[in-house]
This record gives C-alpha cells, sequence and structure tokens, in this order.
C-alpha cells in the first residue's frame, strides 16, 4: 500500500498582529485553528522590537496555539529587535533541519529573506518579496538557485507559501511556475476589508510525490474571527494529500 500524508497548510501575512486590531494574537491563532492547520507561513513578523512591545511574535503565536514549534528567519534590524518571516507547526512534526536564505534587495527598499523547515516527510517555507519587479525577480532567482543546489534530489515535496507582493500572471510568478506548481486559487487576498487582488500564494516543488489537492481557498470570512480586523491580508487554505 502507498503510504499517504494529508498536511493542511496556511499561509498568512498577519502584519506584525496589529495592523487594525490589538488582539491580533487571539485573533490570527483564531482564524489558523479554524482553517485546522497543521502549519503556517506567516510573513511580517516583528522580533521584539519597540514597535511591538518588545515580544518575540513568532514566539508568542506558536505558544498561542499551544506548544507549536516554530521557526524565525529575520530579515533586518528593526527598532531595537528584528522584521521578518517564519513558520510555526503542531508540536508533533519532528524538524529535520532548519535554515534562512537571505534574499537579495536588488533595488527594493528592503531585505527579504525566507524561513526554511525541513521535516520528515516535506519542506516548509516562507517567505514575503520586495516591492519592485526586478527585487522580486532577483529573489525568485535566489530562492530557485537554492532549491536547485539544496534540494536538488529530494523525494519529498517542498511547499513555499508568502506575500509575493505581484499578482497572477505577472513575470515574478510565471518565472515561479516554471519549476513550482501552484495550488491555491488566483482569487483575492489583499487588502482584507475590500480584497481586490490575489497577492498571496502556496507553490510546491512535489519530489516525486503525487500532490492531490483536497481543499484550497482563500476565505474572506470565518465563524471564529473577522478577517477584515485580524490583519491586512486574507490567509490561504491549502489541504494536500
Amino acid at each position: 500500500s502507498v503510504e499517504t500524508t494529508t498536511l493542511t497548510i496556511v499561509q498568512y501575512n498577519v502584519g506584525v498582529f496589529d495592523k487594525y486590531d490589538e488582539s491580533g494574537f487571539d485573533a490570527i491563532a483564531s482564524a489558523v485553528r479554524e482553517m485546522g492547520a497543521d502549519v503556517v507561513t506567516l510573513n511580517e513578523l516583528d522580533s521584539c522590537t519597540l514597535r511591538t512591545g518588545g515580544v518575540f511574535q513568532l514566539d508568542a503565536f506558536a505558544q498561542e496555539m499551544g506548544q507549536w514549534g516554530s521557526h524565525y528567519a529575520s530579515a533586518m534590524p528593526y527598532k531595537g529587535g528584528a522584521y521578518g518571516v517564519g513558520v510555526a507547526y503542531k508540536p508533533e512534526y519532528k524538524v529535520i533541519r532548519t535554515d534562512k536564505i537571505a534574499l537579495p534587495k536588488v533595488d527594493g527598499r528592503e531585505p527579504r529573506t525566507v524561513a526554511v523547515v525541513e521535516f520528515e516527510d516535506f519542506v516548509l517555507c516562507s517567505t514575503h518579496l520586495g516591492l519592485s519587479l526586478n527585487s522580486q525577480l532577483g529573489q525568485v532567482e535566489a530562492i530557485n538557485r537554492y532549491m536547485d543546489s539544496m534540494y536538488e534530489d529530494c523525494t519529498k515535496p517542498i511547499f513555499l507559501g508568502g506575500d509575493f507582493n505581484c499578482r497572477p500572471g505577472s513575470e515574478p510568478i510565471e518565472l515561479l511556475k516554471k519549476t513550482w506548481t501552484l495550488l491555491t486559487p488566483e482569487t483575492v487576498s489583499f487588502p482584507s476589508h475590500a480584497p481586490d487582488r490575489c497577492i498571496d500564494y502556496i507553490f510546491v516543488r512535489p519530489g516525486g510525490k503525487e500532490i492531490t489537492v483536497e481543499a484550497a481557498s482563500i476565505p474572506q470570512t470565518l465563524q471564529t474571527v473577522n478577517l477584515a480586523t485580524a490583519s491586512d491580508h486574507l490567509p490561504v487554505a491549502l489541504t494536500v494529500r
């Protein structure tokens, strides 16, 4: 018999947990729980900055989820701490290795990064690309170079979730699609209160595994939380087998 695993991934740009709503941690944690996530790729995380009260946000979120594990990748120093992206995961997932990919700034305003976590059955990456086309293209190329060298013979699927800051059909998304498969819908994800564009996605390099999408959506409403005020982005939810 072929062993199958079901995995639910949520991608969420959480806007340092206080874009609109002071109770950001509760709201985001409620949303992630309601979507049934096993693992989460998060963007716009403060670590111990003056801006957000000296809290290591990824750690605080992981605790809020109930002793989840996490891996943080700082992109730049910021106001006494750092700012970056991360991955959080249920405590039963065993980590093989973690890494951070520093992405080229090109003509962007701030450095960008990728958090990489390899588990027993899959690899999960979280990123947040720059705002200019040149920086996005350079960053996609850097991600691809890293994957080609580090995971050339990888037999595990590699998932890449993030805020890519570019729309479907744009050059960076088309470049990604040459070696990655887009698993999530190109429906609107930003801004959360009146979404009019898609800039958040989850991709996979299957690593020889057969990936079946059981469910994929960018929800605009949930039962337990107001997504319009939880963050300025909507979450992306994906269940694969």
